[in-house]
């Protein structure tokens, strides 16, 4: 048990060792401390302190090398994904609807324009910087934008878990999961204006950690915040950061907890004076939507999922892959130590809460479930932060289980956990790693700004229509903008 758990173990002890009925000394207000010590208790495992970094400057240098190797790695990892017409010769969604016309149009006074009802901060930046390049260069901008923001969260998930998961192979495979999450191609993956999905799960780990450098501590500071401000949903997380103010009082702990804060700051008065089209979802359709977009890709991924419905129909996959997901929870709870089931209880209630609170404010996407059979779910980024949830969940606890104490041929124990994991999660990594999606089918970049190059050769001085705006040839021909 870390420090922390330890600690709160005595304070409650102390609490528990005056009699029934007697008010501690100090009359009410130590009453009031004592209550607030058994809540601290109560919390402390949820906040483990991270394992000492190595000291040695070279140790140091080689460390962020290799964050820099793997932040390269893994986003190159995710523009391969997408075969077809690839990621980096298509621009997706709002990004080529709203942000970099807004951003071509009304420099840098687009950067704080809300859409859809709240503020978008992120996406906003990534499509000012594609507007101060050539058109032609655009769509591997944002590419590279998407798949760097995710590796990015991949490799600070690898260290802020590490109070939770001591076990480095593991630590590894949930930084994996972010990278190979099957059904991120089908709408997040690559692109600017769903990475802020990427950043919210990073959220619940920045949270969770307890970094011991400066560094960690902006790092968790900048994720909370880019989250805070891009995606509404990062307010659901205001549970968990109360948890973690009340467990961890001082200020220190708290650089995640203002980065949080000052995200909400710019995205409160947002949500507060705007609307957006609101279509409540049946509880039915809510529960098929959310069987379909997060229990059974959790355990199956998208292809195996799909044979699986094929074989079984519908309702009998999400059942079993539901019953699957339950007894995976049951026994991280039962089975490992009080530091895991906590986690374990906190992951699973924030993987249910952002996934129906979505359907509460844009029920339509429901609709999906119930007609598509195809690869394109609408809405299906709505279930990729839960996902990511549920394997944090699963991974911590065979962390935990392994460090309890008492298994034998620990080491051996140890590979063929790493070993289970990886043929589970593995199977499902493999069979989705490359597949089609509806952004495979756009037109290329490439054959646009062609398009567009050639009409202004025709008449350079008349505005061109690209990005559903007109553009002056002057901001065409390679130059910057």
């Amino acid at each position: 048990m870390s420090e922390v758990g330890q600690a709160g173990k005595s304070r409650s002890a102390d609490t528990r060792s005056a009699p029934l009925g007697d008010e501690p000394a100090g009359g009410r207000g130590g009453s009031a401390r004592s209550r607030l010590d058994r809540v601290r208790a109560v919390l402390a495992p949820l906040f483990p302190q991270a394992p000492q970094a190595p000291r040695s400057r070279g140790a140091a240098v080689i460390g962020r090398l290799a964050d820099l190797v793997a932040v390269a790695a893994g986003a190159w990892i995710l523009l391969e994904r997408q075969i077809g017409v690839p990621a980096w010769n298509s621009i997706w969604a709002e990004d080529h609807e709203i942000f970099l016309p807004g951003a071509l149009l009304h420099p840098w006074s687009s950067l704080f324009q809300p859409y859809d009802g709240y503020l978008e901060l992120l996406p906003r930046l990534i499509a000012e910087g594609v507007a101060r390049l050539p058109l032609s260069d655009a769509a591997v901008a944002f590419a590279l934008a998407g798949a760097t923001i995710a590796s990015c969260c991949a490799v600070f998930v690898f260290h802020a878990c590490s109070g939770h998961v001591r076990t480095p192979a593991l630590r590894v495979l949930l930084a994996v999961s972010v990278l190979l999450l099957p059904t991120a191609i089908v709408e997040i993956a690559n692109s600017g204006v769903n990475s802020p999905w990427y950043v919210l799960f990073a959220v619940f780990w920045a949270l969770l950690w307890r970094p011991r450098s400066r560094t960690g501590m902006a790092a968790a500071g900048l994720v909370c915040f880019a989250a805070a401000s891009s995606n509404a949903l990062a307010a659901l997380y205001l549970p968990l950061v109360a948890a973690r103010v009340i467990a961890l009082p001082r200020l220190r702990e708290q650089a995640a907890t203002i980065g949080w804060l000052a995200g909400g700051a710019l995205q409160l008065p947002v949500v507060l004076t705007l609307t957006r089209n609101h279509q409540p979802a049946s509880l039915v359709g809510a529960l098929v939507f959310i069987g379909r977009i997060v229990i059974l890709p959790a355990v199956a991924g998208h292809h195996l999922a799909l044979q699986l419905w094929a074989g079984v129909g519908l309702t009998g996959a999400m059942m079993l892959a539901g019953f699957i997901v339950a007894v995976a929870v049951a026994w991280g709870c039962l089975r490992c130590g009080i530091q895991a089931r906590a986690l374990v209880i906190a992951a699973v209630i924030l993987a249910i809460v952002l996934a129906f609170v979505p359907l509460l404010v844009h029920g339509d996407v429901t609709t999906d479930a119930f007609s598509r059979t195809d690869i394109y779910v609408h809405g299906s980024r709505y279930g990729q932060v839960p996902i990511l949830l549920i394997d944090s969940a699963v991974i911590v606890a065979v962390d935990a289980y392994l460090r309890r104490g008492g298994v034998r041929f620990v080491r051996v124990a140890h590979v063929v956990a790493v070993v289970l994991l990886v043929a589970v999660l593995g199977t499902s990594w493999v069979s989705d790693y490359r597949y089609v999606n509806k952004r495979s089918t756009l037109t290329p970049w490439s054959h646009t700004v062609a398009r567009v190059e050639h009409r202004c050769r025709q008449d350079p001085l008349r505005p061109v229509h690209v990005l559903l705006i007109y553009l002056p040839c002057s901001k065409v021909h390679g130059l910057r903008f």
